[in-house]
């Protein structure tokens, strides 16, 4: 009888134990909650005086919305006195005008500045792409150039079918040449248009990934795959809409 009233008073000690340490981790939990939730609210109210800030210093025509030409404006003093480019531009108004009325809203101008924070971020990678690939220094990816990237990437040497398809969901026009010799040789202009530019190279390289012709069976091919995707994932990760990514 005593070895069973001790075997008991031992199990209610547990079960006391267990339900203090439920509780401290439920506690722990709460503040961590509490915590996040308070930095959350810090980091909107930042995020909104900081648009108050760009609105108040760059809309000169007081309409609560930023034009193309204010957007370019803050677009470089953040870029250090930089201009962006017409493709970077384009990509960042489109990305960001949601409402299609070419205007910049509040919240509008938060996408804006975040899409072109990541792409910043990304930069040196797509700079060392284009350095490797775009032959002819259009500042754009051509047909073959293009197939020469995938190639690299791929292990094996892609059809002219499969680089069309990437060509023509990322590059600047809406349809791409199977060759750049069908119907003679690309004008400077032509190349031009039709290339891929640097605003959509790392759209377009995670989008082989899922490509059927960019999976290869040696092994060779698929370790060059891999590191070239952890490249690619490295450069392409974006935080959330202004979750600080918007500072100047």
């Amino acid at each position: 009888g005593a070895t069973g009233g001790s075997g008991g008073r031992r199990k209610v000690a547990c079960f006391h134990s267990l339900c203090k340490m439920a509780g401290a981790v439920a506690v722990a939990v709460h503040r961590q909650r509490a915590m996040e939730q308070r930095e959350a609210r810090k980091q909107f109210m930042e995020d909104q005086l900081r648009m108050n800030r760009y609105f108040t210093k760059y809309d000169k025509t007081n309409e609560g919305t930023l034009n193309k030409d204010e957007l370019r404006a803050l677009l470089k003093d953040l870029n250090d006195g930089v201009e962006a480019t017409d493709d970077e531009f384009n990509y960042v108004f489109e990305t960001a005008d949601k409402s299609r009325t070419g205007d910049l809203s509040f919240g509008e101008l938060k996408i804006a500045l975040c899409t072109f924070k990541t792409y910043q971020r990304s930069k040196p990678f797509i700079d060392s792409v284009m350095h490797k690939y775009d032959e002819h220094k259009t500042g754009r990816l051509e047909f073959g150039d293009l197939k020469k990237m995938l190639t690299d990437i791929g292990g094996a040497e892609p059809s002219d079918e499969a680089v069309a398809d990437v060509l023509e969901r990322f590059g600047a026009k809406a349809k791409a040449k199977l060759t750049s010799a069908s119907g003679g040789a690309e004008t400077a202009s032509d190349a031009q248009e039709d290339g891929i530019p640097t605003t959509q190279t790392v759209h377009a390289i995670s989008y082989w990934y899922t490509h059927p012709k960019a999976v290869q069976d040696d092994e060779e091919g698929l370790e060059r795959g891999a590191s070239n995707k952890n490249q690619v994932e490295t450069a392409g990760k974006s935080g959330s809409v202004c979750g600080g990514c918007c500072t100047s």
